[in-house]
């Protein structure tokens, strides 16, 4: 290498340690605000409402990622009163963990994403399953009502709920057995018909008629811990447990315990509403694969974010949503459900708002404005696509027209103006 280009060599890694020390520098700032006290009282106030404030009295940028305005129980508009004293980060933590969301420090933001825990409520959680949640990983099994599982768990939780698959009670009770010395170690389950099932053993003490049917558990333990040990299919690794949907008042809360593929399917077709306007179609798939939770790839050459588009669905699932997108931006597309779920797309994604200018060789200019807009109804009305359409996606007839109507309007106006 020549003397010039070592030293081209140098300065560039001279300027990348330069701006590293920069980006380091600024997270240090944020670092020490987020030490500094804090007192601040806000009440029945937007979550946004209050991120702004807090950020304001702490001289600092608090934000909401996408991922957490989707997991919020009523996204932008969930509302919250709240007291922090003491050092912001500490404060910080404990009001977002009412809302099982975290928060990491950037270059020159703060920004809140949801916790792994919100993964066992699918969809946007509501407060009731919210609760729930934090019963179950907080509120221990002290006491161990004999071959009475259900009645363990309500007791222990401070409500009742229900655990399904009913067979998934068995394991449960085995485990609480060890935990109280009348049972030998649980060691495994044999599949019969597709179905997991307990293998039996003999107790290690004999249950006399008299005995009490209450025992002490000689350390505590949480649902979570004895779910995390459910088997389902062919092995604990594969299983995954989440809380269903409380649709009524008064309903029962379920937990269901399922087997990881099907975990996958049924986040894959979470219902969901979305709205995107002249977003590019990498930002879309890349929203919707975090939502369901499945890893996304790009095959190379497909430059998805050249090219923008507009669509507005309620009520989809999250799969159908991609589909539709894809389909209409002419993406090829490839969706795993099984124990490895991922999203792959191939293909140009070339859509009419980001067509290019053959006139000029080059994109259309992003600043150009709409002029009109179709929408699609899809599924007998139930959500809607749209595309929004420039001026140049007109055909001349069409430019023709719009230019006559408009003429036609402006008239009317200038009519109606004068009259009055």
């Amino acid at each position: 290498m020549s003397a010039v280009g070592l030293r081209k060599m140098v300065v560039a890694i001279a300027l990348v340690g330069i701006l590293a020390g920069y980006v380091q520098a600024d997270k240090m700032q944020l670092q020490e605000k987020l030490s500094k006290d804090i007192s601040i009282k806000l009440n029945n106030v937007t979550i946004v409402d209050a991120l702004e404030q807090i950020g304001q009295k702490a001289e600092l940028k608090i934000v909401l990622s996408d991922e957490a305005i989707w997991k919020l129980p009523y996204g932008e508009a969930t509302r919250l009163s709240v007291i922090l004293s003491g050092p912001l980060a500490d404060s910080m933590t404990e009001m977002l963990n009412a809302f099982f969301m975290r928060y990491a420090v950037s270059q020159d933001e703060i920004t809140i994403y949801p916790r792994p825990e919100l993964e066992h409520i699918l969809g946007r959680p509501s407060a009731e399953q919210l609760e729930l949640l934090k019963s179950l990983y907080t509120k221990t099994i002290k006491v161990y009502y004999f071959d009475e599982v259900q009645k363990t768990i309500n007791v222990a939780i401070g409500q009742e709920i229900l655990i399904s698959p009913i067979e998934v009670q068995t394991q449960l009770n085995y485990f609480l057995l060890q935990l109280v010395g009348k049972e030998d170690l649980y060691s495994g389950v044999e599949v019969i018909g597709g179905r997991a099932i307990p293998i039996s053993r003999t107790r290690k003490q004999k249950i006399e008629p008299n005995e009490p049917k209450e025992y002490n558990l000689p350390t505590p333990v949480t649902l979570v811990q004895l779910l995390n040990q459910v088997v389902i299919g062919r092995g604990s690794s594969d299983t995954k447990w989440y809380i269903s949907g409380i649709d009524f008042p008064g309903q029962t809360p379920e937990v269901h315990v399922v087997s990881s593929s099907t975990f996958a399917s049924l986040r894959l077709n979470q219902k969901i509403d979305v709205s995107y306007k002249d977003e590019t179609l990498g930002k879309i798939f890349q929203d919707l694969a975090s939502r369901a939770g499945v890893d996304l790839s790009v095959m190379p050459g497909s430059d998805l974010y050249a090219n923008k588009l507009s669509a507005n669905m309620q009520n989809v699932g999250i799969k159908q949503a991609i589909l539709n997108i894809a389909d209409m931006a002419g993406v090829v597309y490839e969706i795993s459900e099984g124990d490895r779920s991922y999203i792959r797309l191939s293909g140009p994604g070339s859509v009419r708002t980001g067509r290019k200018d053959e006139s000029k060789g080059g994109e259309k200019a992003a600043s150009e404005g709409y002029v009109g807009k179709i929408s699609i109804p899809m599924d007998g009305g139930k959500y809607f696509i749209e595309f929004m359409l420039r001026e140049s996606d007109l055909t001349e007839e069409l430019k023709k027209l719009r230019t006559e109507k408009m003429k036609g309007i402006l008239e009317q106006l200038s009519r109606k103006s004068g009259n009055d």
